[in-house]
């Protein structure tokens, strides 16, 4: 059994990952933008199957055709996000008790980055 547990802001969703994350990334895309409110949201894969909730579970919003996205309805924390019919489901790095334990490897959509996000655009 692994160590990663996690949860939302409130502490009203609680959750336990029975196995390691895998693919940790940056997402900059306009959807993870928007539902969390920040310019990049970092992300890990894990099999649905090894997702548990210790209590309640996370409302869903149908964030586009195929995919839902999973956050506290008491706090709005956002939690996850999911295709329809994949066994795959993707945590928010962030709502780990441990964040630091998984460290992200790429970026995805980096097209989507505000100009003013992106390093090589800032004056130091």
């Amino acid at each position: 059994m692994s160590n990663y547990t996690g949860g939302c802001q409130c502490g009203y969703i609680r959750y336990h990952l029975s196995e390691e994350p895998s693919s940790p990334h940056f997402c900059h895309c306009r959807m993870c933008q928007r539902s969390a409110g920040a310019p990049v949201v970092a992300w890990a894969n894990v099999p649905i199957a090894s997702l548990t909730y210790e209590g309640a579970e996370p409302a869903l919003y149908r964030s586009s055709e195929s995919t839902q996205r999973g956050f506290c309805p008491k706090c709005g924390s956002s939690l996850l996000v999911v295709d329809d019919g994949s066994e795959i489901i993707d945590i928010t790095l962030a709502t780990l008790d441990h964040p630091e334990e998984v460290t992200p490897a790429y970026d995805s959509n980096l097209e989507s980055s505000p100009p003013w996000m992106r390093w090589e655009s800032r004056n130091h």
